[in-house]
């Protein structure tokens, strides 16, 4: 075993017990285990290559994944681990987000990127804040990734939380210049982090908010018209999304040029959600979000996750496209189970958080 896989086999072991512990110790434990752990696991190389069967492989947008299931954004911002998922098996790697600076992500007193796991209700909580090294350090390490055919890279980004106006988006779309220009092979534009401030209006055109309405189509006129190589962007929308804004979201992503949708990150839904967790765990919850707030993810959103992702597949199904425009699902994803649903309901991929690291605690390189 390696070392990441001895440390998470460890954990499962005693995760309860520290979890029964005050909140505030659980969170400390937490959020400085999870950056060591993630550290680690950039080097820490599967003994072997895991071989998945021919027929997991997908092709989408001329891009070979040899499954259909990769990781979210957020775990791997550093832009450090491709060749350790991608011989796990990994459709992907997905980078970030990444943002235009720097930034430490959300502090508050002692805390410093708060996390949360929650293991019996198989949740986490986390209140990270958007922490990366910005657009051109990133772009610097991506050019030294030994990147192979069956595993494209993917790059998360998003605006700085704290610009807004032209200055933002002139800002975002150097971040998309400057990824073309690497090895990256999609892009993720990251509208759901619930973390950070998003701007936004208190005006909507047929449900949607106006400056959402108008970032994508800065993009559309600024960057999709102009495309010179083969760079599908997708773009990412929380699981707090209604069902009635999807099919109004899939026209006018299509209508604009762009490539899919994700549905979708965590959530801001407490009260929604709270029923889901364990008694034995709704003080840390009740903590964690009555002080940092935060999104939640995991098992929770497993059923919302399926709803929203299954109108979207169903939308463009009816829309009867000639050009290839995918959907992907992200929130809760956890078992072969989830997967299967996800191929019933025509939802192309899938990307997991939480459900990795639980997956990883019990079989460790063999996710």
């Amino acid at each position: 075993m390696t070392i990441t896989e001895i440390a998470a086999k460890f954990d499962s072991y005693i995760r309860n017990q520290i979890t029964k512990l005050p909140p505030a110790v659980p969170i400390h434990i937490y959020s400085n285990a999870r950056k060591w752990f993630l550290n680690n696991l950039f080097t820490d190389l599967p003994d072997e290559e895991i071989k998945l069967p021919s027929d997991l492989t997908r092709t989408f947008w001329g891009l070979k994944f040899q499954s259909p299931l990769f990781n979210a954004a957020g775990i791997f911002k550093d832009a450090y681990g491709y060749e350790v998922v991608r011989r796990q098996g990994a459709g992907a790697f997905l980078i970030g987000t990444v943002t235009p600076h720097l930034r430490n992500g959300n502090a508050k007193g002692a805390f410093r990127t708060p996390f949360l796991p929650m293991p019996n209700s198989k949740a986490t909580l986390n209140w990270l804040g958007l922490p990366n090294k910005g657009f051109e350090e990133i772009a610097k390490r991506i050019s030294i990734i030994d990147k192979k055919s069956n595993c494209p890279i993917g790059v998360s980004i998003s605006s700085s939380p704290n610009e807004s106006g032209d200055f933002a988006l002139k800002n975002l779309l150097e971040g998309f210049e400057i990824f073309t220009r690497t090895k990256v092979d999609f892009i993720e534009l990251n509208e759901s982090c619930p973390n950070v401030p998003h701007e936004h209006s208190e005006n909507f055109v047929d449900g949607l908010d106006i400056t959402l309405i108008h970032r994508l189509e800065f993009l559309q006129d600024k960057f999709l018209s102009k495309r010179n190589k083969n760079l599908p962007v997708i773009v990412k929308f929380s699981n707090d999304t209604t069902p009635e804004q999807i099919p109004v979201l899939i026209k006018k992503l299509i209508e604009l040029g762009f490539d899919g949708i994700n549905l979708g990150n965590t959530s801001t839904q407490y009260e929604k959600y709270r029923n889901l967790i364990t008694p034995a765990e709704q003080v840390n919850y009740d903590f964690f979000i009555n002080n940092f707030g935060g999104g939640l993810s995991g098992n929770p959103l497993k059923e919302n996750s399926l709803q929203l992702a299954s109108i979207a597949a169903k939308a463009i199904k009816e829309l009867n496209l000639q050009r290839e425009f995918h959907v992907i699902r992200t929130g809760g994803i956890e078992c072969k189970e989830d997967w299967l649903k996800s191929e019933i309901a025509a939802i192309s991929l899938n990307q997991w958080f939480t459900g990795y690291f639980e997956m990883f605690s019990k079989v460790g390189h063999k996710v």
